[in-house]
């Protein structure tokens, strides 16, 4: 049961949000961005190999029924969007992710914001989503909310020398040695029979975001060329960022990877992966595919969590406040028939 001051609280999280959704559209208006809606329920959930997708399905009348999911991201839809001939085009909207984390900074549903753009690189790329971040702080102090402020300019970092200055390692792709060289640093976490990616996120996780803890606002970039998900790959580096907020991670963003055999040879290696996890393999998305057939250009594309960057401005611990009740928790507790 909720007090009187709790309901207060709330009240004026919930108008926080309000007025941050507003200054994320009033941003990309301004930049002449087309915001679309996408489906919701959709044939094809995602690309990623660790991902948990909701399942649903759709039944004729006939009682015929269709597999479809809950959209783990507009990503596939907003591309298209581009090879229509578009140039700008964004999404803010809910999406679904399912067998993952119950944790400060995870909910199974949340908010994404996700824009693309042609003919911008990642520098340019980074410097707009760090102007973004900081007109949604500047509405929010504006309209007399308590804002824990960014820096206007970020640090920018590459992955290849965090694992140098925070792990004391070089970081080479693909690297056998890579657990027995963190074993020998002491990273306790690691086993000496860990593949090159099971390490990579075992000292990602343990040694180096705990670090960028001491950052207010940081990027992480060029990455592994085995981590190049939808990326494209330069000189062996995948050309993508992370922007980190007090040592959260807030966004993904890609210089996206265009030719339609590459990313199709790209998602099938994701679903075999996924089989080999048992996750299973999940439907690929034909019109995607053709999309890239098209009238597809040079562009980047940021997936930005609209909940982790509210918490994180409003100087909250974890997502339990700003997304709408959220405090309920349904998930978590057992419901009587």
């Amino acid at each position: 049961m909720l007090t009187t001051t709790d309901t207060q609280s709330l009240i004026r999280v919930l108008k926080a949000r309000q007025t941050a959704q507003d200054a994320i559209h009033q941003f990309f208006r301004s930049r002449d961005y087309l915001s679309l809606d996408t489906p919701i329920a959709v044939r094809s959930p995602g690309t990623e190999v660790h991902l948990g997708y909701f399942a649903t399905e759709w039944q004729d009348f006939r009682g015929d029924g269709t597999r479809l999911y809950l959209r783990s991201s507009p990503e596939l839809h907003l591309k298209q969007a581009l090879a229509l001939g578009l140039e700008r085009v964004y999404h803010l909207g809910k999406c679904f992710r399912n067998q993952g984390e119950l944790a400060d900074w995870h909910h199974p549903e949340f908010t994404m914001l996700e824009f693309y753009q042609n003919g911008i690189g990642l520098s340019d790329f980074m410097t707009l989503t760090a102007d973004l971040v900081q007109n949604v702080a500047l509405a929010l102090q504006s309209a007399g909310f308590a804002v824990r402020m960014p820096k206007a300019k970020p640090e920018r970092l590459s992955m290849f020398k965090a694992f140098s200055r925070w792990a004391g390692l070089e970081l080479i792709d693909g690297d056998p040695e890579l657990a027995r060289k963190g074993l020998a640093k002491g990273f306790p976490s690691l086993r000496a029979d860990d593949d090159f990616e099971t390490a990579y996120f075992k000292i990602l996780l343990d040694i180096i975001e705990p670090r960028l803890k001491d950052h207010e606002a940081i990027f992480l970039y060029d990455y592994p060329a085995s981590q190049c998900a939808l990326a494209r790959v330069v000189d062996g580096r995948a050309q993508r960022f992370e922007l980190y907020l007090q040592g959260v991670e807030l966004c993904n963003a890609f210089d996206e990877l265009l030719d339609p055999v590459a990313n199709r040879e790209r998602i099938r290696s994701s679903n075999k992966q996924r089989v080999k996890l048992g996750h299973g393999a999940v439907p690929e998305d034909e019109d995607f595919f053709q999309a890239l057939t098209q009238n597809l250009k040079p562009c980047s594309g940021n997936a930005l969590g609209f909940d982790r960057l509210l918490a994180l401005l409003l100087g909250e611990q974890n997502l339990d406040r700003v997304v709408p009740f959220r405090w309920n928790k349904p998930w978590s507790r057992k419901l009587t028939p």
